[in-house]
């Protein structure tokens, strides 16, 4: 049915026109995440303004993770379908989780429950912007073998520049996302390194047990 004067367009019965909307949604969500990304990673605050500050948007910038690990978690049972393996699994589901659980009692800590799923909803994204880091890390290390320069010892400066990359970033968004100070947003990240670097050496025992060969 048409509207005042036939000027309303009909909505088509396969839903085709509702599809392209969502679709046309779907991808200016996902250009405000990457420019989000790219703001927050050059230091600017206004990032956080790109991010979509719901329960909803929470768990979209969580899905990626839990998708791979749903994947990887899926090939692994199917290999080897033992109680190492699934503790294994459940260890690693932890890992993605826990760091949104310190933060929250952090935040919680400063009083500052209100910025958290702001701080939050970024600070899940933000794992996304390791992979774009290696790239000026990557030069350095180049340079560096050419100046003679051993190549272990330069990957060790690559490895020691992308940590202190996301170490920063990870205290820039603390703090300019909680709006507290220079020091408790270093204590923030502070908990959340050392409860994952806790999480992360229970994984190992398991890790090796489940899968020898990386050893």
């Amino acid at each position: 049915m048409s509207g005042p004067g036939g000027m309303l367009p009909r909505r088509r019965p396969d839903g085709k026109q509702g599809g392209r909307q969502g679709g046309q949604q779907g991808g200016r969500r996902g250009s405000s995440v990457v420019r989000g990304l790219v703001l927050l990673g050059r230091g600017r605050a206004e990032g956080f303004d790109c991010f979509d500050n719901s329960r909803d948007g929470f768990l979209a910038g969580l899905s990626p993770q839990i998708g791979f690990l749903l994947v990887a978690a899926a090939l692994l049972l199917a290999q080897r379908p033992t109680v190492p393996a699934l503790s294994l699994v459940l260890l690693a589901f932890c890992a993605v989780l826990l760091p949104p659980v310190i933060s929250h009692a952090m935040a919680r800590l400063w009083r500052r429950d209100e910025r958290w799923r702001r701080y939050a909803i970024a600070s899940v994204w933000s794992i996304w912007l390791i992979l774009p880091a290696y790239v000026p890390a990557l030069l350095v290390a180049s340079v560096l073998m050419q100046a003679g320069v051993g190549r272990t010892a330069a990957v060790q400066a690559v490895m020691l520049l992308v940590m202190v990359y996301f170490l920063w970033l990870q205290w820039f968004m603390a703090r300019r996302g909680l709006e507290i100070g220079g020091f408790k947003a270093a204590l923030t990240v502070l908990a959340i390194v050392a409860g994952s670097s806790l999480l992360g050496m229970a994984l190992q025992p398991l890790l090796l047990e489940v899968m020898p060969e990386v050893r």
